[in-house]
């Protein structure tokens, strides 16, 4: 288990390693929904710097296609692992759907988790989710969020809560095993190389399995204030929340 050190810099070992920036988005790149200058900025200093970017989110993919589009990064695996857009060579676009997972499955028993739960609050953005399902947390009361979990455990979802979003879906994966399985099929590199050069941000608790898998990783104020809930706590916590802690983390980086 990481210690969640509070945010002083990184070492000069720690900058030099680092190839592959690897972040969850709201929350951690946004702050409360908005994408700041001071972080946007933070992303195209990265990729100046030549680092390689890549999102990981439970967002959807509608928002992963405007991310992949607008914003200077490499590639966005979203809804929890589910999809992963990415700038090809030539600069297209290339859509690719996890190879764990079977779509017409995923879609029957999809439609049966979504009449289970008829009535519950989905997020804003369903509609351009293709997996997985998002449920609003801000809109559900204690008792709906207890069946909500009894539902998703009945019916074999795999489930995670974010800062905004309870997100569900079919299939063996999770940002974890998405992240690996896609730098070693579509990137082409290896779990090592993936340990030995990220660094990962994230700020709730579905970055936990992140928090323990990438040694370098960095939470921002969100997980302090939340600590007690943590199992697996990254390695630093900043004194910024959302955006402003990733540029803090980002502004150490890149110091030379």
């Amino acid at each position: 288990m990481n210690e969640g050190i509070p945010f002083e810099g990184f070492s000069s070992s720690e900058r030099e390693r680092v190839r592959y920036v690897i972040s969850d988005v709201d929350d951690t790149i946004t702050t409360s929904g908005k994408l700041f200058p001071e972080a946007l900025n933070a992303l195209w200093r990265l990729k100046a710097s030549g680092k390689r970017i890549i999102l990981l989110t439970g967002g959807s993919s509608g928002w992963a296609d405007a991310y992949i589009r607008q914003w200077p990064i490499d590639a966005v695996i979203a809804e929890s692992g589910a999809v992963m857009l990415a700038h090809s060579e030539s600069g297209d676009i290339v859509y690719t759907v996890n190879p764990v997972i079977d779509s017409a499955k995923v879609k029957e028993r999809r439609g049966r988790l979504l009449e289970y739960t008829a009535g519950l609050h989905l997020s804003s953005d369903q509609y351009s989710r293709i997996f997985d399902i998002a449920y609003d947390k801000s809109r559900l009361e204690e008792g709906e969020k207890e069946i909500l979990f009894r539902t998703l455990d009945l019916l074999g979802a795999e489930h995670a809560e974010s800062s905004i979003h309870i997100n569900a879906w079919f299939g063996d994966y999770d940002k974890r095993r998405a992240l690996k399985t896609f730098f070693e099929t579509s990137f082409k590199i290896d779990e090592g190389n993936l340990l030995g050069h990220s660094i990962y941000f994230g700020d709730s608790l579905n970055d936990q399995s992140m928090f323990s898998y990438i040694p370098l990783s960095v939470g921002v104020h969100s997980v302090e204030r939340n600590r007690s809930l943590f199992e697996f706590l990254p390695k630093y916590i900043t004194r910024g929340d959302g955006g402003f802690g990733f540029k803090e983390a980002v502004d150490s980086l890149l110091e030379e």
